[in-house]
């Protein structure tokens, strides 16, 4: 047991940290409560206020490791929802090199073939020798899902210290491959429902789950409690439409489904600007061109010339600002369509079964399929509510009910909110330390 004088030191693993600033501001909250290193696969330029340290995964090498590594690339155990497994790779191989999207998609191809997979657990001894990354001061690990190096959580659940896992995303538990069963105390999740889906789809015990609610909603609250930045931004009269896909393909076929619903918007209410928010992961907008010759379409060009995917706090409250002065908000899809319902505008779902499907070489799935993706049939697509789009001749009506009559489709609003209740991050902070602090003093 650690002496007095030691201060508690949290070792958190995380990709994609550049970008997440919801966990920038989650990590402070942490620091003010005990020391924090951080272990990721990429420097990253913003500070981060009491950050104990950054430190980089340290690869050693070994032959054992990466065979296995590149085995498991190929038989790794699927979830049960395997629609959401090849969506999220897909995307994933979109915005890397050729060569490596190359190698990517022949793994895919594999795996969509071979009928039995093997589980992380069962990989995991075998590649302990593949990380030499520091850990001796580390009192208890949390990894943020997706997990990304298996080395370093082979070596990290061998160390004797608890490891516990913070499910990030709604749509983490239907997708992730690297989620292990075993050596994992305690999985923190946003709420019931997901600690029922890595029940049913990742094979987690109920009793090591708890829900501490999420960080990703944290900035939501806090736009909530703050009336200065929820003065009107845009004077127009607008529906706000959020882009949910990366994808090529996939994304053309949204653009199809923008054109749809700016036709039908024209046709009920042509002075309603639909204001159309670009997919934010996408690196290349240029795809959007088509909209741009719409009359009734303009684009929320929110992210500056050469700015990364990385959105600064005042970006965030303008997104919450426009979302709740749009008169609705329309997706396919997307964490923004879950943020919108805790606003008091319509939330309409496009679930239309007559879209289109762009085909092509090396395509792993279409739009449909993205958007019957697990946690949008369980979550979203609530059919006993008018807010979900069936078919595109439900347009018009739809539109004209949202506008007329907006108090109509409110329940759908309340029924997704009411699931996860908004929590800021300095609670949910001394949540999961106060479960993983009485753990380090039992090891």
């Amino acid at each position: 047991m650690a002496s007095d004088k030691h201060r508690f030191t949290l070792g958190i693993s995380v990709e994609h940290f550049d970008f997440r600033v919801d966990l920038h501001r989650f990590i402070e909250a942490l620091s003010a409560q005990c020391d924090v290193v951080v272990f990721t696969d990429r420097p990253f330029a913003q500070p981060i206020r009491g950050l104990k340290e950054v430190r980089l995964y340290r690869n050693r090498r070994s032959l054992l490791a990466g065979f296995v590594s590149r085995l498991f690339l190929m038989t790794r155990r699927l979830p049960k929802s395997r629609n959401n497994f090849f969506i999220t790779e897909a995307s994933g191989l979109s915005s890397l090199p050729p060569a490596r999207q190359r190698r990517g998609m022949f793994y895919l191809t594999i795996r969509r073939f071979i009928p039995w997979g093997i589980s992380v657990d069962a990989v995991l001894p075998w590649l302990r020798g593949g990380d030499a990354t520091e850990i001796g001061d580390i009192d208890a690990f949390l990894h943020v899902t997706r997990i990304g190096s298996l080395p370093f959580l082979s070596r990290a659940q061998n160390s004797g210290r608890p490891n516990a896992a913070y499910i990030y995303s709604w749509d983490h538990p239907c997708k992730h491959t690297t989620i292990p069963r075993r050596g994992i105390s305690t999985y923190f999740t946003w709420n019931k429902a997901l600690s029922e889906d890595m029940a049913v789809l990742q094979g987690v015990r109920p009793e090591l789950q708890y829900e501490v609610g999420a960080t990703q909603l944290a900035f939501l609250k806090e736009y909530l409690e703050t009336p200065a930045a929820r003065k009107r931004m845009v004077p127009s009269d607008y529906i706000y439409y959020a882009c949910g896909t990366g994808i090529l393909n996939l994304v053309q076929e949204e653009v199809v489904a923008i054109l749809r619903l700016a036709a039908a918007l024209r046709e009920v209410s042509p002075q309603t600007v639909l204001l159309v928010r670009p997919y934010p992961n996408l690196t290349d907008w240029s795809v959007y061109e088509p909209l741009k010759q719409e009359k009734n379409i303009q684009i929320d060009w929110f992210r500056q010339e050469g700015q990364g995917r990385q959105l600064t706090s005042a970006q965030i409250f303008e997104k919450y600002n426009k979302i709740e002065h749009a008169r609705a908000v329309v997706h396919l899809g997307t964490t923004l369509g879950w943020e919108a319902c805790y606003f008091d505008h319509p939330v309409m779902f496009l679930a239309m079964a007559d879209l289109p499907t762009i085909s092509g070489s090396g395509n792993l799935t279409n739009l449909d399929q993205f958007i019957h993706q697990y946690h949008n049939d369980r979550y979203m697509i609530l059919e006993k509510y008018p807010n979900v789009v069936k078919n595109t001749a439900d347009l018009v009506p739809l539109l004209r009910g949202v506008l007329d009559h907006p108090a109509d489709f409110m329940a759908y609003n309340r029924e997704v909110a009411e699931a996860t209740p908004l929590r800021s991050l300095e609670e949910i902070a001394s949540d999961i330390l106060g479960k993983l602090k009485p753990a380090m003093a039992v090891n």
